[in-house]
């Protein structure tokens, strides 16, 4: 689970990391922050499109 600052940046960069090394990622979008609300989406769906990333809410992440 990736959570923490810059989603666009260091949360994309980790969410990679991760995924080269075949693990799974959850990223809840309401505890990830943001420089720019455009690139952060963009990120986000990158991550869960391209990297198989589980994108949800908080609220969601143990369902």
């Amino acid at each position: 689970m990736l959570c923490g600052q810059v989603t666009e940046q260091c949360v994309l960069y980790s969410a990679l990391d991760a995924h080269i090394r075949h693990l799974g990622v959850v990223v809840p979008r309401d505890a990830v922050a943001h420089i720019h609300a455009d690139l952060a989406d963009a990120a986000l769906r990158l991550m869960e499109r391209n990297m198989g990333a589980r994108v949800c809410g908080s609220d969601e992440v143990w369902e």
